[in-house]
């Protein structure tokens, strides 16, 4: 364990697991896979390194969750049900095999699994496995999406998670939430789908998810390989591994880095997260972008004169007609001077209300050709280092970083998030930057590089006047 401990408890079935003897783990599969599940994370997305152990991981967590008691709900009593999962048939036998190898006897009764005891059953043909007191794990593949319905599943393991279709998820995450299930996605740090997104949600954004990069050089088998050949595991690792690869690939196969790829939409960004979120001499104004139940709200506060964000709120589960109140405290206790927000729709609604309560709007007509626009604003005041973001805004940088831009089949350039994430903070900052680059022209920028300015009567905006100061209830500005 090169002498590092974690906090962790150990399930009485592994002392039989590794062929009778008891399963000794690698330090990464303590460190983020099974003290994770011990600590109720329920989302737990690993993208690994070629040969760094993850099915030797994978088998005592089936194990772990097959001995659960069954559980009632609504009078119907429920058992543990897992799912085994790859894009493609041959590929979900990876980690199938493992699995099968630990419960299933051989027709001849020659060999003896070390789980045996816990089996009943199976049908290798439709790939399941039956279990003493009900526990059913299931083979399943993305080949065949709607397979994953209606099962109340209790664990999914994804493997090569980067490679499962979005319909797959669609059908797969209904049935891990009705159960509070657990999710272990494996993959590859490759593509722009629900893998990557949730990767993300797990880096500090949501608490439910759990997420780390696993490389090669974590398997102490090559750690030790590399000191006998007098070698840094990363340098053997790569003597091994890189000769029939670019550089990218054995980044991504091997490191378990995300690496750039075709369609990001933002680059070079993050040099321009230096703000301090410090009120100053304004004017101020609003941009925001309103989230229903399980979407953020998310409004930003930004400084024309500086070209800087100051000020941001970010919440959801609450209601429009809760939301109203503390988004206008939030408006009086910046000194805003009007709210740039999308009007359309279910907009319309508390942008009434917000008007009721002393905030000035300017209506955004959301449109895909609107968006388009709003988008490359934002683009081109970032490219040319005009705005300066707050320096603690992770959740925007993370947005920021997963941000695409694709050409629908009718040729239309589509900006949006990936499947599974959210852009509700890349829409209030474009809904901001809009309106402060109208009212500002071209800026010097943050990093002192001078442009000129191109700023006219006519290409300004019209900005209020502040409201006659009164009293409001304080706000915290987060």
């Amino acid at each position: 364990m090169d002498g590092k401990t974690v906090s962790f408890n150990y399930p009485a079935v592994w002392r039989v697991l590794n062929a009778g003897k008891p399963y000794e783990p690698f330090f990464w599969q303590l460190e983020h896979l099974h003290s994770k599940i011990d600590a109720g994370y329920k989302r737990i997305i690993l993208p690994c390194g070629r040969r760094s152990g993850k099915s030797t991981a994978v088998v005592p967590e089936v194990a772990r969750e097959v001995v659960k008691p069954p559980v009632t709900v609504n009078g119907v009593l429920h058992s543990p049900i897992v799912y085994i999962i790859g894009p493609t048939a041959e590929a979900s036998m990876r980690v199938w095999e493992p699995v099968w190898n630990a419960f299933v006897p051989s027709d001849s009764g020659a060999f003896i699994p070390p789980l045996g005891f816990l089996y009943e059953n199976h049908d290798k043909n439709r790939g399941v496995i039956w279990l003493k007191g009900g526990a059913k794990i299931y083979r399943k593949t993305a080949d065949d999406p709607r397979s994953m319905q209606g099962e109340r599943v209790t664990l999914a393991i994804p493997d090569e998670a980067h490679d499962i279709n979005e319909e797959a998820w669609e059908n797969l995450m209904p049935g891990l939430a009705d159960s509070n299930g657990t999710l272990i996605a494996i993959g590859v740090s490759k593509g722009r789908g629900r893998f990557r997104s949730y990767y993300h949600a797990g880096q500090n954004v949501d608490s439910d998810f759990y997420s780390a990069s696993v490389p090669t050089t974590a398997n102490p088998i090559f750690v030790q390989q590399a000191l006998v050949a007098g070698m840094k595991p990363a340098e053997f690792i790569r003597s091994r591994f890189a000769a029939d690869l670019t550089e990218q690939e054995f980044r991504r196969q091997y490191l378990a880095e995300w690496v750039e790829e075709d369609g990001q939409v933002f680059a070079d960004f993050e040099r321009y997260f230096t703000g301090l979120g410090v009120l100053g001499l304004g004017p101020n104004i609003m941009g925001l972008d309103l989230g229903k139940m399980h979407d953020y709200t998310v409004a930003y506060v930004g400084d024309i004169g500086r070209q800087e964000f100051v000020a941001r709120q970010r919440f959801n589960k609450i209601d429009y007609v809760d939301q109203v109140p503390r988004l206008a405290t939030f408006y009086h206790a910046t000194q805003c001077r009007f709210i740039h927000m999308d009007t359309n729709g279910p907009g319309e609604a508390p942008a009434e209300m917000l008007r009721a309560a002393g905030c000035h709007i300017i209506p955004f007509k959301w449109t895909n050709e609107s968006k388009q626009a709003l988008i490359s604003v934002m683009v081109r005041e970032v490219q040319r280092g005009n705005v300066t973001f707050m320096a603690d805004d992770e959740v925007l940088k993370k947005e920021m970083g997963l941000f695409e831009g694709t050409i629908t089949s009718g040729g239309l350039l589509r900006y949006e998030a990936p499947k599974g994430f959210f852009d509700d903070s890349v829409i209030a900052a474009a809904l901001l930057i809009q309106k402060m680059a109208r009212n500002k022209g071209m800026a010097q920028n943050p990093i002192h590089k001078p442009y000129a300015s191109f700023s006219t009567v006519r290409g300004k905006s019209y900005i209020p006047p502040l409201p006659v100061p009164k009293v409001v209830e304080s706000v915290v500005i987060q």
